[in-house]
């Protein structure tokens, strides 16, 4: 298509040929442009292009696509695209959107901007945003979203067929059909192929599934990621404490919880504020990084405290500060091995407490056996180097010790972490590189003073 080629030829360029079409065409071929790309390329488009062209872009738009845009573009953009949708057509392209959605957005604007958009809203449905937004935003109930189709199960198939029919305007991509009781209790479900396959005489108490998974509407949202996970399921029914059935929780929107956690937990093991992003001001990155900088700088400061105590030992026998970063460095890659290890397994449900024993037996062997391995190549290399078999064993002892120090370390820090109920990925980094580096430092040149006699 002629509109996709265009769109991947930016992509591997730039966008300044789009922006000059954009500019110099009329309404109507710059609309027949934008049937030709998908929404997703429309709302890559839109996040990277100038703001005049931003506007023009939005208001050719339909209040369907141009909701459908605002959904999928991220989420650090959407208020800058929200401004760019004309002041008139923005309620229309709002109550397009699924709840979720427009939760999601208006969480992220001032109070003010908000409540004018909902104000603006049918009051139905800005009643059901407003009871999303009451939902901590990392929750079930903050995840979900209104739309969905239910019925009672004394209904016939063929009256249910109505009900979902009557509803599939404002329900999209159903994939289940809810049954509840008339106090809205979630009594099961049944997939919306029953509706096709089964004789349309039979109930829906006859076809549908009781037993069913669901999520309380205060459920973490990596617990529910867990769910989609290990049930490989597409949609899950919210419920409260009494059953009630709230909403559902649709497969694309865990996609972006993962997307998500895994990117925090990228941005905090590197030490960089989640809230950083790739199009933000050098002056914004560096008032973010400062904070993890300067927490850097005092560990650091610890691990050379350790140096000063040896610095006669340096002085004395130079070759010393030849071999001490190999050995802080070293030790500092395998607590990292064991600290990504032990971190994934937290976030992904797998290393408990009950587990952790055998978890922990696994790294400290692991980091014994490759320490006696680098301990004997870098025993070889110094002894080669110097010619003093002694540096050699100094060496060698110093990397085991380092080694089994790192091991331990990754492993213990994030579990202790966790069971205080602090992020692991958040402080684990520094605390594991700091012990690797004060151990190396003090075995290895501990050892030197000791033999310090047979290395001069």
């Amino acid at each position: 298509m002629p509109g996709q080629s265009l769109f991947l030829k930016l992509v591997e360029k730039d966008l300044s040929e789009f922006e000059e079409f954009l500019h110099h065409s009329s309404d109507k071929d710059v609309r027949q442009l934008l049937t030709e790309l998908h929404s997703a390329d429309v709302a890559d488009i839109v996040e990277r292009i100038d703001e005049d062209s931003r506007s023009r872009l939005m208001s050719l738009l339909d209040s369907v696509r141009a909701a459908e845009v605002l959904s999928l573009v991220e989420e650090y953009h959407q208020a800058d695209i929200l401004e760019a949708i004309p002041e008139d057509k923005l309620p229309e392209v709002v109550e397009e959107m699924d709840s979720d959605d427009v939760a999601d957005i208006l969480d992220d604007l001032p109070t003010e901007e908000a409540e004018e958009i909902l104000d603006a809203m049918p009051k139905e449905d800005s009643d059901e945003v407003r009871q999303l937004l009451s939902y901590d935003e990392e929750s079930a109930g903050g995840l979900m979203q209104k739309e969905l189709v239910k019925v009672t199960p004394d209904l016939s198939l063929a009256q249910a067929a109505e009900v979902v029919r009557g509803q599939a305007d404002e329900a999209s991509d159903i994939q289940n059909v809810y049954v509840v009781n008339e106090q809205g209790l979630l009594k099961g479900f049944f997939p919306m192929q029953k509706l096709i396959f089964e004789s349309p005489q039979k109930k829906v108490s006859e076809v549908m599934n009781e037993n069913f998974f669901s999520a309380p509407v205060d459920l973490d949202q990596e617990k529910v990621a867990e769910m989609f996970r290990k049930y490989d399921i597409l949609s899950l029914p919210v419920v409260d404490k009494r059953g009630t059935l709230l909403g559902r929780i649709m497969v694309d929107d865990i996609v972006d919880v993962i997307q998500e956690e895994a990117s925090e937990d990228i941005y905090r093991l590197g030490g960089v504020d989640t809230e950083e992003h790739i199009s933000d001001s050098p002056f914004r990155s560096m008032r973010l990084r400062l904070p993890w900088l300067l927490v850097n700088l005092m560990t650091a400061m610890l691990a050379a405290s350790v140096v000063g105590l040896f610095k006669e030992t340096i002085q004395r026998l130079v070759i010393l500060a030849v071999f001490m970063p190999i050995v802080a460095s070293v030790g500092g890659n395998a607590g990292t091995q064991s600290l990504v290890v032990i971190t994934r397994g937290i976030a992904l449900g797998e290393l408990e407490f009950g587990n952790a024993k055998k978890a922990l037996f696994k790294e400290v062997v692991s980091g014994v056996l490759n320490g006696i391995l680098i301990g004997l190549i870098i025993a070889i290399v110094g002894f080669f180097w110097v010619g003093n078999p002694v540096l050699g064993y100094v060496l060698g002892l110093a990397m085991i010790c380092n080694m089994f120090v790192a091991a331990l370390a990754g492993t213990a820090i994030p579990l202790i972490l966790k069971w205080v109920k602090v992020d692991p990925a958040l402080a684990s980094g520094v605390i594991v590189t700091t012990f690797t580096d004060m151990t190396g430092f003090f075995v290895f040149l501990g050892l030197a003073t000791i033999f310090m006699s047979y290395l001069i």
